[in-house]
This record gives structure tokens, C-alpha cells and sequence, in this order.
């Protein structure tokens, strides 16, 4: 059992163990291993009920009842364990009635472990608590517009993780620092949370989510080289990780996601290399053979992630490198990055002043965004469709100026800002390139510096305009831009 020697509250994110399966089987009579197994096939903040296909969710939900009927009939379980095998229980849908809406499951689940959590004083039953309420609100804890607690829940829910926190128990408990990062990454004050990002990376400095978790207050509170830093010692963990085994398919998108956020903190900083090499990274990870898994649909979580490297070279200004850039073979199969290359060709091209090729690069955008599968997804928390009509813009606007029809260039540009600026909230954001960076230098080389000013000020969080997570706090180019 070598496997678990490794400290309480420590395990990497993957569920096919053997060793954990064989808890079960070494002892038939342990309640908590069927929870475990129910606790690792069910939902999580990251893989809601939505993003399971439905050969998954089939399989899933047949596996739950059974492993349900194995707990409930523990002979040796205490009345915690009973409490917590029946809660998690109300997270499933019966097998031959699986709602249309699953998110009320979710809510059921919170529910049920909100009992759970009022009848037994243990520190684990309340972070689950908080797990469940946290899971029902994915990504929608803050209104970003009010900087306001999204629900009586969330507000309880905060409550009870600065309170463990405050406890001996809690304050080097990963999962309370863990939750309470994500608590307040969308929260007006993410600096708030500063000492415990700290404090989650010296906990587990071995653990590649934890290193990379720290980033999301890091990058918050517009410290990249911090962001750039942990995300790649997170990078180095998961590069050990899969050079003895393979992992699984889950993992291996978490893997992206952390190279994905280093890129977006190096574009930040202005530190092209470090975003070229992570960018280089992610696409040896990406490969036709990973993204053709079909459960989970593979291509349609992470694909997206391949074509950023044209958001690195756009950034960084490499033009001649962008038209060197290789369409995908198989352009089904890498819809979005296919769209990218295309746009990125287009942004290319109109910095160039080869204003008629830009004409018929941005009319091959428009038919590669049209071709993307509706169920391909950008982010964990956006449809494509939403996503692309930012590019649109963009592109509509570079050629107007180049044209010399600055006027309406600004406002195509300021339509793609109003875009980006309501794209749901994950991290990084969406759209990597800020457009006001675009807009602002755009505004300057026409003389219109009061009007640059206030756009780089709002990229900044340093005006009153703009809901204070939405800026990209204190990125070099806007201090640039605001210093010229």
C-alpha cells in the first residue's frame, strides 16, 4: 500500500487506483471506501454534471447505485459514515430516470450534506459541506458586476472555511485552503487569500494541482512571475507523473490546464519565451491519438488549448511566424485551432498593411468559425459560438483601421471589448489578449489620449468603469501603454 503513504489529505487527481479499489474488496464491511468510490465518480467543481457524455453518465450512474446498495449495508459503519453514505446518495439520479436537469442533484446533495454537517462537529464534514455548495455554484460564487455573494449558501459557506481556517486543524488542512482559493479568486478582494495560497504550496510541495491552485489568487492579484513560477514547478511535477505512467484521461487535462495558465501569466509579464516554450509544451501533449478519446470527449474540453500558440504569437507580435503557422490535417478534428490560425492570419496580415489578404483571411475565418461543432467547448465554462464572436470583431476592427476608417474601427473594437467583458468567469480568462491593449495603442497612434488613457486605466482595474475582476491587474503592456 505504498500508493498511500503519503501523508493525510494527499492524492493526485485521478480515480483508477487499484489499491483503492481493493479497499473494498479487503474489507467488504468498510463503509468509507464505498464513499470514497462514490466521491471520486461523482461530480467535482471542475467536472459538473453537464461535462459527463452520455456513455459516461450511464456508466457512472449504474456503478453509483450499486456502490450506494454496498455502503448502505456496511455492517460496521458508525453513524457519520451511515449520514454520509445517504447524502451522497441524493447526488445520483436513479438509473432509468436521469433528469434533464442534473444541477438539482447537486443542489439535493448540498442539502443533504448541509444535515449532515449541522448534526456531526468533524472538520471534514464541513468541508464537504462547503464541496457541495461550491459544486452547485461552480464558477458563480461572486457576481462579478456587484462583487456580491451569489446565494445564502455561498455567504454560509465562506463562513465556514475562514472558521476552520482560524482552527488549529484547519489552517494546514489542504482542502480548506484549497476550497477557500477558490472561494475568493472571483471575490473583489482576492488578495484576501494571498497567505493561504502561500501556505497551500508549502503544504504540499510535491502535489502538482496544489502548486498550480496558489496561482489563481497570484495571478488575481496580478503577480505573474509568482503565477509563471508555480505553475511551472507544477509542470515539472506532472512531467515526473507521466514519465513513469500513463494517468488518467482527467489528469491529463489537468496537466493542460496548468501549462495554459502559465502561458496567460507569461503573456502578461511580456516573457515571450517562457509563453513559446509552454505553448510548444502543450501541443506535444495534444496529439490526434489523446484528443480522438471519445468518453470523455476529449477534443471537445481541450482542443481549444492547441491553437494557443497563435494567441503567443499575436502577443508577442511575431507576424512572419504567424503566416509560417501549418493548418491542422485534420481540420474536423481541430476545428478552433484551425479558426485560430485563421484569425491569427487576419491580425497578422492587417499589421502588415496587406490590407486585401486580410480581406480574404478574415472571410476564411468567419467560414472556420462557422464550421465548429456546436458542442465543442472553450473553457470549462463557454460554448465556442460566444467565444468566436470576439475574433470577429477584432478582425473587423484591425482591417477598418488599416483602411483608415478609424471611427468605425473603435467601435468594432469596443463592441469586442463589451464581448470579452461578458464572457463567463474562468481562469485564465478566455480570451488571453486583452482588445483594450489593442484599442488603447490604436487610440494613441491617433492622438486620442485622454480616451487611451481611461482604456488602459480600466485594464488595469485603476478606474471606476469596470468591476474590479474583470481588469487584468497590473500587466506590463497596459503599464506600458498608460506610461506612453
Amino acid at each position: 500500500m505504498d500508493y498511500f503513504d503519503l501523508g493525510s489529505y494527499r492524492r493526485r487527481v485521478t480515480t483508477p487506483s487499484a489499491d483503492a479499489q481493493r479497499a473494498a474488496e479487503t474489507d467488504p464491511e468498510c463503509c468509507m471506501a464505498y464513499w470514497g468510490i462514490l466521491y471520486a465518480i461523482g461530480p467535482n467543481y471542475n467536472k459538473s454534471w453537464p461535462r459527463y457524455d452520455p456513455d459516461d453518465l450511464q456508466k457512472t450512474v449504474k456503478r453509483a447505485h450499486a456502490t450506494v446498495q454496498r455502503g448502505r449495508e456496511a455492517r460496521n459503519a458508525q453513524p457519520v459514515e451511515r449520514a454520509l453514505i445517504e447524502a451522497i446518495a441524493a447526488r445520483f439520479p436513479l438509473v432509468d430516470t436521469i433528469l434533464h436537469d442534473l444541477t438539482l442533484l447537486d443542489l439535493a446533495y448540498s442539502k443533504a450534506m448541509r444535515c449532515v454537517y449541522e448534526k456531526f462537529s468533524d472538520i471534514d464534514v464541513a468541508l464537504l459541506y462547503v464541496d457541495a455548495v461550491m459544486c452547485f455554484r461552480s464558477l458563480k460564487l461572486w457576481d462579478l458586476d456587484t462583487g456580491k455573494l451569489t446565494g445564502s449558501d455561498v455567504v454560509e459557506a465562506k463562513s465556514i472555511l475562514e472558521a476552520g481556517l482560524a482552527r488549529p486543524d484547519g489552517r494546514n488542512h489542504p482542502g480548506f485552503c484549497h476550497l477557500y482559493i477558490h472561494m475568493m479568486e472571483m471575490a473583489p478582494s482576492p488578495e484576501k487569500a494571498l497567505a493561504i495560497a502561500d501556505r497551500l504550496r508549502r503544504l504540499v510541495p510535491d502535489g502538482s494541482h496544489m502548486q498550480h491552485m496558489a496561482t489563481h489568487i497570484d495571478i488575481a492579484c496580478g503577480d505573474y512571475s509568482r503565477g509563471i513560477e508555480s505553475n511551472r514547478d507544477a509542470v515539472i511535477l506532472d512531467d515526473k507523473y507521466f514519465s513513469r505512467c500513463e494517468g488518467s484521461t482527467l489528469y491529463r487535462v489537468y496537466r493542460c490546464h496548468n501549462i495554459h495558465v502559465l502561458i496567460y501569466a507569461a503573456m502578461m509579464a511580456g516573457r515571450s519565451e517562457d509563453a513559446l516554450k509552454a505553448a510548444k509544451h502543450l501541443q506535444e501533449i495534444l496529439t490526434p491519438e489523446f484528443l480522438s478519446i471519445k468518453s470523455p470527449p476529449v477534443v471537445d474540453w481541450a482542443e481549444y488549448q492547441y491553437g494557443m500558440m497563435a494567441h503567443v504569437l499575436i502577443r508577442f507580435g511575431h507576424w512572419e511566424d504567424i503566416l509560417q503557422l501549418e493548418l491542422p490535417q485534420d481540420q474536423e478534428l481541430m476545428s478552433i485551432t484551425t479558426a485560430m490560425i485563421r484569425y491569427a492570419r487576419g491580425v497578422a496580415l492587417s499589421a502588415l498593411g496587406r490590407i486585401h489578404e486580410t480581406e480574404a483571411a478574415k472571410a476564411e475565418f468567419e467560414a472556420a468559425r462557422r464550421a465548429v461543432p456546436e458542442k465543442r467547448q472553450y473553457g470549462i465554462a463557454c460554448s465556442v459560438e460566444t467565444v468566436l464572436q470576439v475574433p470577429s470583431q477584432i478582425l473587423e476592427g484591425e482591417l477598418e483601421y488599416r483602411k483608415g476608417n478609424y471611427k468605425s474601427a473603435f467601435v468594432r473594437l469596443r463592441k469586442g471589448i463589451l464581448l470579452e467583458d461578458n464572457l463567463p468567469y474562468v481562469d485564465p480568462p478566455v480570451w488571453l489578449q486583452p482588445i483594450r491593449h489593442a484599442l488603447g495603442a490604436l487610440l494613441l497612434e491617433q492622438g486620442h489620449v485622454e480616451e487611451a488613457t481611461e482604456v488602459y486605466k480600466q485594464d488595469l482595474g485603476l478606474s471606476d468603469n469596470l468591476p474590479r475582476r474583470k481588469p487584468r491587474i497590473n500587466n506590463v503592456w497596459a503599464l506600458h501603454g498608460l506610461h506612453e
